[in-house]
């Protein structure tokens, strides 16, 4: 007797994995990086003294959200802390809304956390969606990236720092652009161009980093096999026109910012580019001594840079160089992914990799933020190809899971630095202290500090009413020979309600001969030789600052008053 074959027990070896419903995958990512990002929720969060107060806290242009302000904020000369951003000033806005107390005059920080952590987990979700349709819907191609950009610990500044909303906003904008984009090309619809468009100037809005996504979308030409033409270049005409314009405006106020850019040699600044270049590689793979401000390095006692410098420049151009070699050689779908990955991370890092301008620090975590995207597609393909052989899959997934849960535990330990400005500061301060010894009477500064760590540490010490650890960061850059004015006149603030007041003056003067135009120092002087008895001295500063503003009422009033006292 014959017996039927059950269909169902019927023993097949497929060549890829089973593919689950899309939704459960993103669900599961996403839960992931909630999971790793809860610690943000803690009630011990708060604003830091790095532009959270200029973008939040004390930004008048975010305290009302009628009509006037939000005109007023696409002004081209409205612009915050040098940028021009209104997309993202009117949802730090939104924000102030839901958080500001009228009863107790006090403002919450968990509307602007819970915003900024939803905005990264659509983009996770966003990353996922992309990668899946640019790599021909291969699972693994897309869920690797896609967790790595949701877990991954250099992306924690971009959440967790409140300032940082133009990161996860613009991003946001640009990948549902660049999926848009994705449409047209499949539907042939020009509406979903037009879409990709509008998007794209609202993520310009909201950071002017978006400017090179008309690059972005020749890649995703490239990746697609489209023949470039003369009919796709002027597709993404509106797009550049949008670029040249928004980036000349973003361009202008950044030029107050470029600090001592002119006098830094052109070789130097290639250098420096060369080098953040390479460490955003290097930190992709192994996340480790991140921070919030990365100082430029010491000049060596010839007055060059460290040999590390050029070496790195030799790493930049191999890595830049090597996909095109490849292609050259084998033009196949995996060494396209190579070279589409490599100019994409190129494209979006290359705005701010100071070959043109000098800031205050050599690189930055939020910069990768896009920029990874672009490295670990790369990766995501490979373990596409390692997946599919059974061979190496157990192996493989074991150790990626390995890797991904330890990534998970320093992002989820990470988020406690931006806990508040203590905590930042001190492990910026960890990592780039001052070295400073006494020779005799000689100051031997032996390794140069994140000055910007600790003054900041010290401004919040000082505005916490801890006077002598406030003192004892400011000590620190006046030793090291400090010409900053705000530094100085601090200084004198500590001094003055310790009563020590010839130090205060001492101060006061230092800080007025490295800014003579700032009529506020003037004032302080006055107020410290008022309470030395220097009856005339202290006129005489608000005669000054008079001279150089008439309308300076505070300077009328202290006259006035120190006029009253004056003897007779």
């Amino acid at each position: 007797m014959n017996k039927r074959k059950n269909p169902g027990l019927k023993t097949t070896h497929p060549k890829t994995l089973p593919k689950p419903k899309i939704w459960v995958w993103i669900a599961g990512i996403v839960l992931i990086t909630l999971l790793a990002y809860t610690p943000v929720f803690s009630d011990l969060k708060e604003f830091t003294n790095w532009d959270d107060y200029a973008y939040a806290t004390d930004q008048p242009l975010i305290k009302n959200l009628d009509g006037e302000t939000i005109g007023n904020l696409f002004k081209p000369s409205t612009t915050v802390m040098l940028n021009y951003h209104p997309l993202t000033m009117i949802s730090l806005a939104w924000d102030y809304q839901q958080g500001f107390d009228d009863t107790n005059n006090t403002l919450s920080i968990t509307p602007f956390v819970r915003t900024n952590v939803v905005l990264h987990l659509l983009n996770t979700a966003l990353v996922f969606l992309l990668l899946y349709r640019l790599s021909r819907r291969k699972i693994w191609a897309a869920a690797l990236p896609a967790l790595l950009f949701g877990i991954h610990p250099m992306h924690v500044e971009s959440v967790a720092w409140i300032s940082e909303r133009k990161d996860v906003l613009y991003c946001f904008f640009l990948l549902v652009s660049s999926i848009s984009y994705l449409q047209y090309i499949d539907t042939k619809k020009t509406w979903w161009l037009g879409l990709s468009f509008i998007l794209f100037i609202a993520s310009c809005l909201s950071k002017a980093m978006a400017v090179p996504l008309p690059l972005v979308l020749l890649l995703i030409d490239y990746l697609e096999n489209r023949k470039i033409n003369f009919k796709i270049l002027l597709e993404k005409l509106p797009f550049v026109i949008v670029s040249i314009i928004l980036g000349i405006m973003a361009l202008q106020p950044q030029r107050l910012a470029m600090g001592g850019a002119a006098d830094t040699p052109a070789f130097y600044r290639f250098l420096y580019g060369c080098y953040g270049f390479v460490v955003y590689w290097l930190k992709l793979i192994v996340p480790i001594r991140l921070s919030a401000f990365y100082p430029y390095p010491a000049l060596t006692k010839s007055g060059g840079l460290p040999v590390i410098y050029y070496l790195m420049s030799v790493i930049a151009l191999a890595i830049i160089i090597t996909p095109f070699i490849l292609i050259r050689r084998r033009k196949n779908a995996r060494n396209q992914v190579i070279l589409f990955g490599v100019l994409l991370f190129l494209a979006m890092t290359v705005l701010v990799l100071q070959f043109i301008s000098v800031g205050p620090a050599i690189m930055a975590d939020r910069y990768s933020y896009v920029s990874y995207i672009g490295p670990l597609f790369i990766a995501g393909v490979f373990l596409q190809d390692l997946v599919e052989n059974p061979k190496t899959r157990s192996i493989i997934l074991g150790i990626v899971s390995a890797y991904c849960l330890l990534l998970a535990i320093t992002t989820y330990n990470r988020i406690s630095v931006w806990q508040n400005s203590e905590t930042l500061w001190t492990d910026v301060i960890k990592k780039y202290p001052y070295e400073i010894e006494q020779v005799g009477n000689n100051t031997v500064i032996k390794r140069i500090g994140a000055k910007t760590a600790y003054k900041n540490l010290a401004d919040w010490y000082a505005e916490h009413q801890q006077l002598d650890s406030a003192y004892n960061y400011y000590h620190v850059l006046v030793l090291a020979g400090t010409k900053d004015a705000e530094v100085w006149s601090s200084v004198c603030n500590i001094y003055a309600m310790k009563g020590q007041l010839p130090e205060a003056l001492n101060a006061i003067n230092k800080a007025i001969s490295y800014d003579p135009k700032n009529t506020d120092n003037y004032i302080k002087r006055g107020l410290v030789h008022m309470q030395q008895g220097k009856t005339d001295d202290a006129i005489a500063d608000m005669n000054i600052v008079l001279a150089a503003d008439p309308s300076n009422a505070q300077a009328k009033d202290l006259r006035n008053k120190f006029m009253e006292h004056h003897p007779r």
